[in-house]
C-alpha cells in the first residue's frame, strides 16, 4: 500500500513537473526574442553603394529623376531594418527580371554593404523632412514678431534689446545648431521673458522651421539663397549620449528606462517629423523637462558640438534595431514557406541545411546571403 501510494505520488509529481515544463516551453515559444542588430555609426555610407551597385539606374531619390522603379524618396520606411529587408526580398524577383532586361549584373552585397545600404535608405527620410519641406523666411518673420521674439532680439543696431543680436546666425548655422542653442539657453530666456512680462511662446506645425529659416537669412530677406544643411549624426553615438545625458532616467526605449516621460521607442512614435519640428517640441517641453530633472536631483542637460544631431539621429533609428521575433511563429513560417527546400536539423534537402550556416546571430548577414 505504502509503495503503491509513493508510486502514485511520484507519478503525480512527474506529470505535474512535465506539465510545468511544457507550459514553460510554450511560454518561451510565445515570448519575443530580441535580435542582435547593430546601430549604424555613419548612416550615409550607403549613398556611395547606392551608386556603385547601380541601384540608381532603376530607382530615383527625388521627383526630378524619373526611373524604372519607384521613387524611393516617396516611400516612408517605417519600422525595423527587417521590415525593409522583407520589402526588398518580396520585390527581388521583379527587380532581377528588370535587371536582366537592362543587362545589369545583379549586385552582390556583403553583410557590411547590406547594412550600409539599408541604413542609407532609412536615413534618407531624415534628409527629406528638412530638404523636401524647407522653412519660409517670410513666414518665419511673422512668427518672430507674433511669438514676442522681437522684444528681446534684433539686429546689430538694436542695442537696447536684452538678447544677443541675431545677425551672427545669418547663413552660418544649420537648423539643428540653432535648435541646440535655443535648448541650451532655454532657462535664461524664460527668466528674461518672466521679467519683461512676455508670454513663453509655444510652437506648432511648421512654425519652428519657418523661424529657423528666418534666423538663417536675417532681417529683410525673404528667401534662402544658400541653405545651410547638416550631416545626420551617428545613431550609435546618440545611444551612448542618451544614456550618458541620463535621458533614460525619464524616457524609456521600447519599455526599458524611466516612465516620467513618454516611451520614445514605442511603435508609432518614430520621429518622421523634421528636425525643426522636433526642436519645437523640445522647446515646448523645455520647462517641464527642467522641472522634472530638478525634482529628481539631476543636472540640467545641455548639448554641444554634434551632440543634438547624434541624439536626434538615434531617435530616428530607435526602432531600426529594436527587433524581436517569436520562435513559435518562426517555426510555422519556416514550415510553410522554406521547408520545401531547406532543413534546420541536418536532413537532406534541395538547399543547404540552414541550421548549419554561419552568422546565424547576425540577421543582416542572413539577409545579404538571401539576396545574393
Amino acid at each position: 500500500m505504502q509503495r503503491r501510494g509513493v508510486s502514485c505520488v511520484a507519478v503525480v509529481v512527474a506529470i505535474w513537473a512535465a506539465s510545468i515544463a511544457l507550459v514553460a516551453q510554450r511560454a518561451r515559444d510565445r515570448e519575443g526574442v530580441a535580435l542582435s542588430i547593430e546601430l549604424p555609426d555613419n548612416p550615409t555610407a550607403g549613398a556611395r553603394l547606392f551608386v556603385e551597385k547601380q541601384c540608381v539606374r532603376c530607382h530615383a531619390l527625388g521627383p526630378d529623376e524619373p526611373r524604372i522603379g519607384p521613387d524611393l524618396s516617396r516611400i516612408q520606411f517605417r519600422g525595423s531594418v527587417l521590415d525593409l529587408a522583407g520589402a526588398l526580398w518580396n520585390h527581388a524577383p521583379m527587380m532581377r527580371e528588370k535587371m536582366a532586361d537592362l543587362k545589369i549584373q545583379p549586385p552582390v552585397l556583403s553583410s557590411r554593404e547590406m547594412a550600409d545600404l539599408i541604413a542609407f535608405l532609412t536615413v534618407y527620410r531624415y534628409y527629406l523632412t528638412e530638404i523636401g519641406q524647407p522653412g519660409s523666411p517670410l513666414a518665419g518673420r511673422r512668427v518672430f514678431d507674433a511669438k514676442g521674439c522681437s522684444s528681446c532680439h534684433g539686429d546689430r543696431t538694436a542695442w537696447d534689446k536684452p538678447g544677443p543680436t541675431l545677425d551672427r546666425y545669418r547663413g552660418r548655422f544649420s537648423a539643428i545648431y540653432l535648435a541646440q542653442t535655443m535648448w541650451n539657453h532655454g532657462p535664461e530666456m524664460a527668466a528674461v521673458m518672466r521679467r519683461r512680462g512676455v508670454p513663453r511662446p509655444k510652437f506648432a506645425g511648421r512654425e519652428m522651421g519657418d523661424l529657423l529659416a528666418y534666423l538663417q537669412v536675417g532681417n529683410g530677406a525673404t528667401t534662402l539663397d544658400e541653405r545651410v544643411y547638416f550631416e545626420p549624426g551617428s545613431p550609435r553615438r546618440g545611444r551612448e549620449l542618451f544614456a550618458g545625458k541620463r535621458c533614460n532616467t525619464c524616457h524609456a526605449i521600447a519599455g526599458v528606462g524611466g516612465s516620467v516621460g513618454p516611451d520614445l521607442g514605442a511603435r508609432g512614435r518614430e520621429p518622421v517629423r523634421s528636425v525643426s519640428e522636433i526642436a519645437g517640441l523640445m522647446w515646448n517641453h523645455n520647462q517641464e523637462i527642467s522641472a522634472a530633472q530638478k525634482r529628481r536631483g539631476l543636472a540640467r542637460v545641455t548639448f554641444s558640438g554634434q551632440e543634438m544631431a547624434d541624439i536626434i539621429s538615434y531617435l530616428y533609428f530607435v526602432n531600426y534595431a529594436n527587433v524581436t521575433g517569436v520562435p513559435a511563429r518562426g517555426r510555422k513560417l519556416f514550415a510553410d514557406k522554406c521547408s520545401t527546400c531547406h532543413s534546420v536539423d541536418g536532413s537532406k534537402g534541395v538547399g543547404p541545411d540552414l541550421g548549419a550556416v554561419p552568422q546565424l546571430d547576425n540577421p543582416i548577414a542572413i539577409f545579404s546571403d538571401m539576396w545574393n
